[in-house]
């Protein structure tokens, strides 16, 4: 009972000297406030009843960063740039291989000439040349075939005086046949380059012709794809493939990332506790560890139109990845120390206090 009753007693003493002194157990281990950085310490003191309110924000040029990657799977025949490189828009950047890409648009363009020509040449019509060489068959074909029916009379009376064989009156009938539908023949090709041709004729030529053409712009449009150009006037950011590697169409494949960094903004993530007091116009300033307590100052010119999951995480214990904000673009007033990708803090001032809203 007596070791019971001292073990109680040690218990109880334990508790009070824990309670006493825990504080100061939790001050040792906690970071002093004297260690803030350079850039927390340059903003303004902001509690319930401030007019400024803190957001995370990172660089982008005015542009947005464009991350560029072929339409179609291949692979890289060649990137002509690199990192830091200034280009312009709708200049060649990176190529597929693609020497069946031109194969079938060489092939398409043939067809589509050869269409042409027939559909042009029904139009015009025959030449004189041609409607006078058309003629002069028809002349040659009549004088055969009048030669031929006087040989064929005059073997049937030498037949009827029993001069010749039968034989010789049929070979001869035949070549009459033959010589008599060769003149027919030459006829119409006559009245085909006399006459012009007929509207059916000339629509079906054109259909055709047209066809051809489309099919010759779908293989243009399909070696187009085997080419990368750049859709603005810039700098290459990064260059995330190399010539020989493969890309697909089917999971990510950006080859090079391009942006306009003559301006650049900041693009912030407020909470949405306090989405409804930022305005465009409002002034703000960006601050950022790299320049230490320089303020970059600037103003809201553009807001979100619906509230989103975080794309910018602090990467800090405390960050909730799920919180929901408000995206904000901020636009620099002097920004050509800013770096692309420069993360940093942004605070908008409101106008009103946080506390009022």
């Amino acid at each position: 009972m007596r070791v019971l009753l001292l073990l109680l007693a040690l218990t109880a003493g334990l508790a009070v000297a824990v309670h006493y002194q825990a504080p100061g157990w939790l001050a040792r281990l906690l970071p002093e406030v004297d260690n803030s950085t350079e850039a927390f310490e340059s903003v303004p003191p902001l509690e319930e009843s401030s007019l400024w309110i803190a957001a995370y924000g990172r660089v982008e040029p005015v542009s947005e960063e464009r991350a560029l990657a072929f339409e179609i799977s291949g692979l890289i025949d060649s990137v002509s740039v690199k990192e830091g490189d200034p280009v312009r828009k709708g200049q060649i950047l990176a190529t597929l291989r693609n020497e069946d890409y031109q194969a079938q648009l060489a092939s398409a363009r043939a067809i589509q000439e050869a269409r042409r020509a027939t559909y042009e040449k029904l139009v015009a019509g025959a030449r004189k040349e041609e409607k006078s060489e058309a003629w002069a068959a028809v002349e040659r074909a009549r004088l055969v075939m009048q030669n031929a029916r006087v040989e064929m009379q005059r073997r049937r009376e030498l037949l009827e005086k029993n001069l010749i064989a039968k034989e010789e009156v049929d070979r001869a009938t035949k070549d009459f046949r033959v010589a008599q539908k060769q003149y027919e023949e030459a006829v119409q090709r006559h009245l085909i380059a006399k006459d012009q041709s007929r509207k059916e004729d000339i629509a079906s030529a054109y259909a055709e012709f047209d066809a051809a053409r489309m099919q010759a712009r779908e293989r243009e449009a399909n070696l187009e794809k085997t080419l990368l150009r750049s859709p603005i006037d810039g700098v290459v950011l990064r260059t995330h493939r190399r010539a020989g590697e493969n890309v697909s169409i089917f999971f990510e494949s950006p080859v090079l990332t391009v942006g306009d960094t003559t301006e650049y903004n900041i693009r912030a993530e407020v909470d949405e506790k306090f989405a409804a007091g930022v305005k465009l116009g409002q002034p703000a300033f960006f601050v950022s560890d790299a320049f230490g307590k320089r303020r970059f100052a600037g103003s809201v010119v553009r807001l979100g139109r619906m509230t989103g999951k975080k794309k910018l995480p602090l990467d800090t214990p405390g960050d909730k990845a799920d919180t929901e904000v408000l995206e904000v673009i901020v636009s620099m007033d002097e920004d050509r120390e800013l770096i692309t990708g420069l993360t940093g803090d942004v605070f908008i001032k409101t106008g009103q206090s946080a506390k009022n809203r």
